[in-house]
């Protein structure tokens, strides 16, 4: 199921953890080491759509409903 490099990557970080923090602040983890594996930036952009898509729905469908009845008032 986990491929053995992804293992050994988690025993790491968990030795990291562990150890103390003097003794790899030199060896910090920088952004162009982050690897993504292949669906993690879907999944991320669905993450963020699922936060947000739900309050643009509900502002399109207040500003409709207002419009609709300013319609109904000023005919």
């Amino acid at each position: 199921m986990f491929k053995k490099n992804k293992v050994e990557e988690d025993l790491e970080k968990i030795r990291r953890a562990n150890l103390p923090k003097e003794k790899f602040e030199d060896d910090e983890i920088n952004s162009e080491d982050i690897k993504l594996e292949k669906g993690d930036l879907l999944a991320m952009i669905l993450a963020i759509l699922s936060l947000i898509l739900p309050y643009i729905i509900a502002f399109i469908g207040i500003m409709g409903a207002v419009i609709y009845i300013m319609y109904l008032f000023f005919r």
